[in-house]
C-alpha cells in the first residue's frame, strides 16, 4: 500500500464517522424528541421528581385525580403513598403550568409531616 491510499482511507473513514454523527443529531433533535409538558389528552402527570441517590429517585405524579407517591430506581418502580388530589392541603398544580411546586412541602404535606 501506498501513502495515498492510507491517506484515502482515513478520509473515507473520517466523511462516513461526519455523515453518522449528522444523522445521529438529526434523528434525535426531530424523530426523538420528548415532550416534557405531556400531551393534552394524557391523564398521566408528572407533578415533581428529587432525585435521593446515584439512579435512585422520589417521583410525584397524578393520575385520574389520584397523587401517587413512587420510590424509582433502575431496577424498580415502587409505590410509597396514594393519595386522592381532593384530601391535599395544598393545591398541586400540573407539570404544564409555569411555577413548580416545592418537592419538599409536598412531600411533608403528604407524609404528614410539618
Amino acid at each position: 500500500m501506498k501513502t495515498w491510499d492510507i491517506i484515502q482511507i482515513f478520509l473515507i473513514l473520517a466523511i462516513m464517522m461526519g455523515v453518522m454523527y449528522a444523522l445521529l443529531y438529526f434523528v434525535k433533535k426531530y424523530f426523538y424528541s420528548f415532550d416534557k409538558k405531556g400531551s393534552a389528552d394524557s391523564r398521566v402527570s408528572v407533578l415533581s421528581t428529587q432525585l435521593i441517590l446515584p439512579k435512585k429517585f422520589v417521583s410525584v405524579i397524578k393520575f385520574n385525580d389520584k397523587v401517587y407517591l413512587l420510590g424509582v430506581s433502575d431496577q424498580s418502580v415502587n409505590l410509597i403513598d396514594k393519595l386522592d388530589s381532593n384530601d391535599l392541603t395544598e393545591p398541586i398544580t400540573d407539570a404544564a403550568s409555569n411555577e413548580k411546586p416545592n418537592f419538599l412541602k409536598l412531600l411533608k404535606n403528604n407524609m404528614g409531616i410539618k
